[in-house]
């Protein structure tokens, strides 16, 4: 559901040569649309929300639905599919908050489906893999929360930062501002320009907190990109580390991630471009006593599409990298 967004395209791409997965209907509110004019989409005809309660209806047990909607539109909608028998994940940000109020705090909205908040599982695959197996309502992260979560979270969680406030600088190309066009999303605005933007309110904020258990403030900027993200965390260190400390303990803590890469050098949002893999990289700077972690993606695919993949893969039973590509275009 939301097919014709630039994450519902992703989505097609993918599950189209998904070897376990059929791609049983493409949907919009909108509807009576095709994808034909999107290159790679097939020509995946459209159809709307009503065909998509017949398809569900007629569907075999277990069947998952992606809602690739902007917030406040899954609520009422998740509901109803699970009513239906159906899975769901939900790219969206209505069920990443077990508190109602946090979401409000964070949406400016009263969330009207709250009764599944408590049964919702949050997406990230790395660090709630045995939950997401079992659940029938997984909530994705956000593609700035995913990418400063997996370089941040392991240092706090190995004991290697103090107390105190995490400061994340987020850059993203502009496609993870959706598809509608915007005065900042304009060519001419966003051609030649990075600029911050939402200073001291992004709503990506909520997460970050949720996932860090510190205080953030987060940064977000455009670049003129069509794809691809960087996040750099500036978190307080124990004092006394060294690189290697880094390293070793970070590669010890993914060594069952298969999408994740911890690299010697700082990575480049280029070389993760298209696929579902993450990059990162952290280093201990002891003249101010600050640990760097930063972490690249592809914002549509690990940041969105590919992690809701990588989610429904072991929903379903598949192996967690079925269907995703491990490695980036280069050039």
């Amino acid at each position: 559901m939301g097919a014709t967004g630039y994450v519902g395209q992703e989505l097609v791409r993918i599950i189209s040569g998904h070897p376990g997965f059929d791609l049983a209907g493409a949907f919009a509110s909108e509807g009576r649309a095709a994808l034909a004019d999107v290159p790679g989409a097939g020509g995946v005809p459209v159809a709307g929300i009503e065909a998509l309660q017949q398809r569900i209806a007629s569907a075999s047990p277990g069947a998952i639905v992606f809602l690739a909607l902007p917030h406040g539109r899954s609520q009422e909608l998740a509901a109803l599919l699970l009513g239906m028998g159906a899975k769901v994940v939900d790219l969206g940000a209505d069920f990443r908050f077990r508190d109602p109020a946090v979401y409000e705090r964070w949406y400016g909205e009263t969330h009207r489906a709250p009764q599944l908040l408590g049964e919702a599982v949050y997406g990230m695959v790395e660090l709630n893999r045995s939950q997401i197996v079992d659940a029938r309502l997984v909530a994705v992260p956000g593609c700035y929360v995913t990418a400063a979560t997996l370089a941040a979270r392991p240092l706090i969680d190995l004991g290697l930062v103090r107390e105190g406030p995490v400061f994340v600088d987020g850059i993203s190309g502009v496609s993870g501002a959706g598809k509608s066009p915007t005065q900042r999303t304009h060519f001419v605005s966003a051609n030649e320009s990075v600029g911050a933007y939402a200073l001291l309110g992004h709503r990506h904020t909520g997460e970050m907190v949720q996932n860090l258990g510190r205080e953030v403030l987060f940064t977000p900027h455009l670049a003129p990109l069509t794809r691809g993200l960087s996040a750099t965390c500036y978190l307080p260190a124990q004092p006394g580390l060294g690189d290697y400390q880094l390293r070793d303990g970070l590669r010890g803590y993914y060594q069952e991630s298969p999408m994740v890469e911890v690299v010697d050098g700082p990575p480049s949002s280029r070389e993760v471009y298209g696929s579902n893999r993450v990059r990162i990289h952290a280093a201990f700077d002891a003249r101010t006593g600050t640990l760097l972690a930063l972490g690249v993606i592809d914002n549509l695919t690990k940041g969105a599409a590919g992690q809701a993949v990588q989610v429904a893969n072991l929903m379903a039973g598949y192996g967690e990298t079925d269907g995703l590509a491990t490695l980036g275009v280069w050039p």
